[in-house]
Order: C-alpha cells, then sequence, then structure tokens
C-alpha cells in the first residue's frame, strides 16, 4: 500500500473529524457505520433545538446520510462500516488537487453549510463568538474554562480582526484551509477548535477579494491567502493543544 500523501498535520486534523463523528458511535467499536447516524443527529437536535421535523432537522439529516452512505460506499467491498486507516486513504485521494471547496464533489461541499446552519443558532447567517462558543462547549466538548480565549483568538483570525463577518462564503473559505492546510497556519484550525497552535500568537490576515469573484476557485483560493509572520529560527516551537470531541 502507497505510503499516504497527507501531511502530518492533516492526518492529526483530520483523526479529529473522525472522532468528531465517532462520539455518537452506538456500539463503541471505534468505527464509523450506518447506524452512527441516529446518535450523531440526537446530538444535533439536543444542541440545536430543532424539531425532529424540522426543514433544518430534515435537510441535516439528508446531508449527513448521503455522507454516511458515501464513506461506506468507498470502503473495501462488502464492509459496512470505516476505520481510521480507510478514513485516511477516502481524504488521501479527494484532498490533492483541490484549492478550493468548489474542487470537492457535491456530497463532499454540502458539510459545511450543514455545519454552519448548526451553529449558527440564531439564524441570520453569520456566526458570532457567543454561537461559536457554545458550539465548542457544548457540541465538541471543549472545557469551558478554556474557551474564552479560545474563542476571541479564533474569532480574530477567522475575521480578520472583526473586518470581515463570519458568514456561509467565509465558512465555506475555513473549512477548505481544514481541509487542505498542510501545516498548522491558516483560520481553518478553529472549525472545531481543537487545535490551539501557537507560534508566539503569530497573526494572519484573510485576504478578501471583492465579492463578484466568488464564482471563480482560483479567485476563491487566493481570497484564503495567508500572511505568515512566523519566527524564522529553526527551533521556533509550535504548541499545540488537542480536545477530544465530548
Amino acid at each position: 500500500m502507497s505510503a499516504l500523501k497527507l501531511s502530518p498535520f492533516q492526518q492529526e486534523k483530520l483523526q479529529y473529524y473522525f472522532n468528531f463523528f465517532v462520539v455518537s458511535d452506538s456500539d463503541g467499536n471505534g468505527q464509523l457505520e450506518l447506524s452512527d447516524l441516529d446518535g450523531f443527529m440526537k446530538k444535533v437536535l439536543d444542541f440545536t433545538g430543532w424539531d425532529v421535523d424540522s426543514q433544518c432537522a430534515r435537510e441535516c439529516h439528508e446531508v449527513h446520510e448521503c455522507f454516511f452512505h458515501t464513506l461506506m460506499e468507498k470502503a473495501e467491498k462488502g464492509s459496512d462500516r470505516i476505520n481510521l486507516a480507510k478514513w485516511f486513504r477516502m481524504w488521501d485521494g479527494l484532498i490533492p488537487g483541490c484549492m478550493s471547496m468548489r474542487n470537492f464533489p457535491v456530497w463532499l461541499r454540502l458539510l459545511p453549510k450543514s455545519l454552519f446552519r448548526i451553529i449558527d443558532k440564531k439564524g441570520d447567517e453569520k456566526i458570532d463568538a457567543k454561537e461559536l462558543a457554545d458550539f465548542y462547549v457544548k457540541f465538541v466538548g471543549i472545557p469551558e474554562g478554556n474557551v474564552t480565549s479560545l474563542v476571541n483568538y479564533a474569532m480574530e483570525q477567522m475575521t480578520d480582526h472583526g473586518k470581515y463577518p463570519l458568514t456561509l462564503d467565509s465558512y465555506n473559505q475555513m473549512f477548505a484551509n481544514f481541509l487542505i492546510g498542510r501545516t498548522p497556519y491558516g483560520p481553518g484550525r478553529f472549525i472545531f477548535g481543537c487545535f490551539e497552535h501557537m507560534v508566539q500568537r503569530t497573526e494572519f490576515q484573510l485576504i478578501q477579494g471583492p465579492s463578484d469573484i466568488l464564482q471563480d476557485p482560483l479567485s476563491e483560493f487566493k481570497r484564503l491567502q495567508i500572511a505568515q509572520h512566523s519566527p524564522q529560527t529553526p527551533n521556533s516551537l509550535v504548541k499545540v493543544k488537542f480536545f477530544r470531541a465530548a
């Protein structure tokens, strides 16, 4: 079997994304299977307060049902579950060459939109600091004592110090950075709040282009450029704090 093309940091992020679903594991076997979807949806409904028959709940279920079924189809023939190794191999075949969410298949492009709707409890088409903190604590399971400083820093990085609201368009960029970014730099690491990478609180600037370039994948990718001002000394340290989902 050929070596994975994913960087160590990508594998670290994707392992957390795997655990994000496995926490709803119905039989505790540490693998993803279709039966785990019910547990995931229960967690969504408990967090959002959506009625099970509401449009939001139905759409969320449809998106993740499609995602789970596609995972099973990509597993080895005859398999009805996904372990971490198969999960990595799936992403290893999807991510290389992608420059934005528009380069991923439709079944995958729907995931960040669904997650955005879960976090945006007020339904005002943007995520604020309170909503993000609520998601981190109640859905992801980050300890409440850690969340205030983390959220403040996350919002700074995800909105370029408040210059741009965290809308669905910008959240899609963050999610793309979460999947594509190969190093511990970029605002995508705050999608689940599970990584607190610090290089002397390095500043990042989200480069935003005019709204009329949103349909161009290359231009959209360029909007996600990050200006890095990290130390150049060889003994610079990157400290990583990793939180598991509740």
